[in-house]
């Protein structure tokens, strides 16, 4: 029976997690899936040992072990017991232990990490800890809002907290610095929390000094043990505290498996996690500790540690599995109730599609056996759009059983059926568009941003990457305060071994502020030196800072197996990408996924295919980490040269290529065939390669924009000519911008006789040039030169047009909505500069040029840039959402009437020509190339103003002509590019480019954007052209951006400042192949024609 759309998206909205990761203990959606009836007497043995923490008035309760089988719940009742702690007033601390060598700093990292989370009554847990330390020391309440967060402390109210606290526990005074610390960590300002950070990490930056001193820190810090006991002694006068430790069983297995002389290794491990269990146990106050653990993991412990272990824990398990099939259904029952109804769904019963039956067959197994066997079934019933319920939980295939009384027999389920490639490419056009439109910058450069947003970026990418290979084994761990993001996979045939990838961006320009965040990145991943199985990524966009201290700590992550990568913004708006698309789930959208694989093209993923080494090298004992002498590696100030090269900004390595996808690729290599050959059906040959055969692009690449990067000399305007040549002789038009007189002669033939050929042409390109030149309408345009051909159009686009689509809820209609809104915004950035927005009221005069052009093209729509300065002059503030309005409007008005008859150009006086004229041939040619020259045009922001108004003009125009099937409609040609859409600095033609970028391909429209200079040309721009070319640059500068460019897509450019003329790379996707470029069929002359040369052209 085929599953109903409505039944399909409420089983694709499920989402089981049988194996809760270190972020699910903290929420608390996960703590209301518990289920009562299960491991009732373990829960008792919590609860009292709670109880005597709480009684107590110092010393900690003897320690509990919970033991228990893999998947029998062990992490899923810290879970509840944490929301349970937490209701009732107390702390709770969660130590994942992932390396035991060094115990106490890992306990540090947790407890502060720990005490950032949500409390009962409080922001934080830190912030419930201050408020009540100060309540007690009889402060007054504008003081216990400085310390809890609520406002920025002040140095004398420290003094006061100190000093109130000093009377009552003298004690205070030895570690009035870890107090003072406290309050800064929890502070507003991430300036001051960064201090107060690097203190208690004991982390001394030079630069910090005075500002230490300002705030009444001790000029050191303290050891990660003496810092811990302190503030458990401070938590201790407010409450309880249940001291959670987790993953025990991982760093066993991990360390048994990778370190070298594994029996005196693991004896070192097993040495340390023991003597730090009992001394978290000895050396806290009023806490319970809480080890969870399987079984033989503890007969380990408790038999090979020297510590007396044993002696200071009480064992309590181990867990069982599932008792009874009532308590198997109630877990899948709430968990299947709370997707459902997030989805308004109403299933045929509660536990649907598992039959009510299946539930007795779960007796003795695990939860997480039972959940994943949930899960499986209910993706196999998506896949396959089938619906039939799950009959049985025992081992073997599942046998399925009818949805309801009426249902045929079972039949074997049918395998999945492959997209239609029409539902790719439309994934394809929102992703691309997605891309586009992303807003990462900030990102990159801020650590407030990258703090705030870069867990959800790395969450959304480290899912796509899973899905794109199927998902097994692997868990996503989301972001928290030392890291970004985690991916965890199971390595079969150990049992609770894992392999980790973690994550952290730092794009803090701060040292303390850098130093602090890697060294917490560093043991919250537990990378540690021979450890393979354990991974960290630190990113960031700029060279890292060179400090000694932060040079040291850096130096150290990288030794311990940290790897130092770009914070790409172009993986970033890929992550952004990804991010919305997932959360849409578009139909098809885990099919894409598989197809195009768009997170293994993300350099910062680049490593998640690496396998673990199975014997690697590794130091006897990781006590002895770091210890290296210097003369063992290279060094560039006290860094390792491979680290150097990185902190320093040296060119990055080059990304491994991606696997290859497994249907549909996109975008597509370049394709080779044999000199001679006939090319591809409807492919362009863009040049020979190496071996002397044809590479070729297909046609439907173009439409995904193409980018150019190439200086003087290097066969740029060749390239570009022939391109539009190969498409005209398809039957595609183009208009191509011409700032500089190279390209118009487009429509000349070479001089000479038929036999005389051009250097560079290949066999039968003749014969092709005869037939370009006969075929093809070209006309050259003259802008502002009204002896000419005179080219005018309206600065006001056809918003009418635009409107066309934005009705409903769907994501077309959405990126309709999205594509209005930005013809608004270019079209506002075109007229500022004419209607006069600037000085105190400027962004008052902003907001009513881009109210009234909103309200413009929904109520009149029409392209008349007069009939809109009539609607701008009736402007006022009963339509207005300022009351500015009824002044600034008629003012606003009367500069664009007076532009209007000061500047031709944007008056439009003459015929207006429609995009229509400028694309389509005239009878009986099969294309038009239209070249607009720009001599007429001599000022730069005149030149912007004219492509901007030309690029909505084209807009409103392909919308109301889309492609279609066409694998490319027309193009549109923009040389020197950077003029156009510069970095940096918004210019009057930015916005209807980006316009442009995002949505032109949808329609059919493809842009081809040359440059001398990629580092000018916008970022966006760059990132969303699918082909990219390089040719020969001369200045360093750019010979760097144009490597960066190619690095950041996996490809490698060897030699660019040496190419010859019409050599270049050609790079779609992760493939770069090295090409020499054909002649063009055009008359190419020596020198471009001057200004009275053009004028003659377009005169015909």
């Amino acid at each position: 029976m085929t599953l109903s759309d409505v039944q399909r998206a409420a089983l694709r909205s499920v989402r089981l997690s049988w194996a809760p990761t270190y972020e699910e203990v903290w929420d608390a959606a996960s703590a209301d899936t518990h289920v009562d009836g299960l491991h009732t007497d373990v829960w008792e043995d919590l609860e009292d040992a709670l109880g005597d923490a709480v009684a107590s008035t110092g010393a900690s309760p003897t320690g509990l072990v919970i033991t228990g089988n893999a998947g029998t719940g062990k992490t899923h009742l810290l879970t509840r017991f944490r929301s349970e702690v937490q209701a009732a007033g107390h702390y709770f601390v969660l130590l994942e232990l992932l390396d035991a060598s060094d115990f106490w700093r890992a306990a540090l990292t947790s407890l502060r990490s720990s005490l950032l989370r949500p409390a009962r009554d409080h922001e934080t847990q830190l912030a419930q800890l201050l408020w009540l330390l100060s309540d007690e020391a009889g402060l007054s309440r504008a003081h216990r809002r400085e310390f809890s967060g609520d406002a920025v402390p002040t140095p004398a109210g420290l003094d006061a907290l100190v000093a109130a606290m000093s009377k009552r526990r003298p004690q205070v005074r030895q570690y009035h610095g870890v107090l003072r610390a406290l309050v800064l960590l929890g502070s507003p300002d991430t300036r001051l929390a960064d201090l107060g950070s690097a203190f208690l990490d004991d982390i001394e930056v030079e630069e910090t000094a005075a500002e230490r001193l300002h705030w009444g820190l001790p000029a050191h810090g303290f050891p990660a043990v003496e810092t811990v006991r302190a503030i458990s002694a401070f938590m201790a006068e407010t409450a309880a505290t249940v001291f959670a430790v987790d993953q025990i069983d991982t760093l066993l297995a991990q360390s048994a498996a990778t370190l070298t002389a594994p029996d005196a290794a693991e004896g070192e491990v097993i040495e340390q996690v023991g003597h730090g269990l009992m001394s978290l146990r000895q050396g806290l106050y009023r806490t319970v500790t809480v080890a969870c653990m399987l079984p033989t993991a503890w007969e380990t412990l408790s038999s090979r540690a020297t510590a007396s272990v044993a002696a200071r824990f009480r064992v309590v398990g181990p867990l069982k599995s599932l008792p009874d099939g009532a308590i198997a259904r109630a877990i899948v029952e709430r968990r299947l109730t709370a997707a459902y109804r997030s989805k308004e769904f109403a299933p045929p019963h509660p536990t649907w599609p598992i039959a009510p039956e299946a539930f007795a067959t779960a007796v003795h197994h695990t939860p997480r056996d039972l959940l994943t066997k949930v899960d499986a079934h209910i993706r196999a019933c998506v896949t396959t759009r089938t619906d039939f319920e799950l009959a049985s939980f025992d081992d073997g295939p599942a046998r399925p059983a009818p949805s309801t009384p009426d249902t045929a027999p079972t039949v074997p389920v049918p395998d999945p059926v492959a997209p239609p490639v029409d539902l790719l490419s439309r994934i394809d056009e929102q992703f691309d568009a997605l891309r586009l439109r992303a807003r990462v910058g900030d990102v990159a450069t801020d650590q407030t941003a990258a703090d705030k947003r870069m867990g959800a970026l790395i969450e959304a990418g480290l899912r796509a990457w899973t899905r794109e290979d199927g998902g097994d084994g692997f868990q996503i761990e989301r972001g928290n305060k030392q890291l970004d993001g985690r991916l965890r996979r199971r390595l079969p045939g150990r049992v609770e071994d894992e392999q980790h990838w973690a994550f952290r961006a730092i794009p803090a320009a701060n040292a303390v502020a850098t130093t602090n965040r890697v060294q917490s990145a560093a043991t919250a991943a537990g990378v540690a030196a021979g450890m393979d199985r354990r991974k960290l990524y630190l990113l960031r966009s700029t060279p890292w800072p060179t400090s000694p201290k932060a040079s040291s700590v850096i130096a150290d992550a990288v030794e311990r197996g940290a790897e130092l990568l770009p914070l790409d913004e172009a993986d970033l708006a890929t992550l952004d990408a990804l991010s919305r698309i997932i959360a849409n789930a578009p139909d098809g959208l885990d099919e894409w996924l598989a197809a195009r694989r768009p997170a293994h093209g993300l350099r910062m993923f680049a490593g998640l295919d690496r396998k673990p080494a199975a014997d690697r090298p590794a130091p006897g004992s990781r006590r002895l980490r770091g210890m290296i002498p210097g003369d063992a590696v290279g060094r560039v100030g006290g860094l390792s040269s491979s680290v150097a090269d990185v902190m320093f900004g040296g060119p990055p390595a080059p990304r491994p290529e991606p696997a290859a996808p497994s249907a549909a690729p996109a975008p597509t290599a370049p394709a080779v065939t044999a000199v001679g050959a006939p090319a591809v059906a409807g492919a362009i040959a863009v040049g020979l390669g190496p071996d002397g055969a044809r590479v070729t692009v297909d046609p439907v690449e173009l439409r995904k924009h193409t980018a150019i990067f190439a200086g003087s000399g290097s066969g740029k305007t060749v390239l570009l000519r022939r391109l539009v040549e190969e498409c005209a002789l398809r039957g595609v038009s183009a208009i191509v911008l011409d700032p500089n007189n190279d390209l118009s002669r487009l429509g000349e033939a070479w001089p000479g006789s038929p036999a005389e050929t051009p250097s560079g042409w290949w066999e039968g390109d003749a014969e092709r040039a005869r037939t370009y030149l006969a075929d093809t309408d070209v006309v050259v345009w003259t802008p502002n030169r009204p002896s000419a051909r005179p080219l005018v159009l309206q600065p006001i686009p056809d918003f009418a047009a635009l409107r066309t689509g934005m009705d409903g809820d769907g994501l077309e209609a959405q990126e309709a909505r999205e594509g209005f809104a930005m013809a608004v915004e270019a079209c506002a950035s075109t007229l500022e500069q004419h209607v006069g927005v600037g000085g105190s009221r400027r962004e008052q005069q902003r907001a009513i040029l881009r109210e009234s052009l909103d309200a413009y093209g929904r109520q009149v729509g029409r392209a008349d840039v007069r009939g809109y300065a009539a609607f701008l002059a009736d402007w006022d503030s009963t339509r207005s959402s300022l009351a500015s309005a009824d002044k600034l409007a008629p003012e606003l008005a009367a500069n664009l009437q007076a532009a209007l008859i000061n500047n031709p150009l944007l008056g439009g006086s003459g015929e207006a020509v429609d995009p229509a004229t400028l694309l389509t041939p005239a009878d009986g040619k099969r294309a038009r190339v239209s070249v607009i020259s720009l001599i007429g045009l001599p000022d730069e922001t005149q030149r912007q103003t004219f492509v901007a108004q030309l690029q909505l003009a084209l807009f409103s125009w392909i919308k109301r002509h889309p492609a279609g099937e066409k694998p490319l409609g027309w193009l549109l040609v923009m040389d020197e590019a950077q003029q156009i859409a510069p970095s940096g600095a918004v210019k009057p033609s930015t916005e209807s480019t980006l316009l442009l970028a995002s949505q032109a391909r949808k329609y059919g429209l493809g842009l081809v954007f040359a440059t001398q200079a990629p580092k000018g040309l916008h970022d966006k721009i760059v990132g969303n052209s699918a082909t990219h070319f390089y040719g020969k640059l001369n200045a360093p500068v750019q010979i760097q951006a144009a490597k960066d460019v190619a690095a950041a897509r996996g490809g490698r450019l060897d030699g660019i400042g040496a190419l010859g003329a019409g050599d270049f790379y050609l790079g779609a996707g992760a493939t770069t192949v090295r090409v020499h470029a054909p002649m063009c069929l055009s008359h190419h002359a020596a020198s471009p024609p001057t200004e009275d040369e053009v004028l003659r052209i377009a005169r015909g």
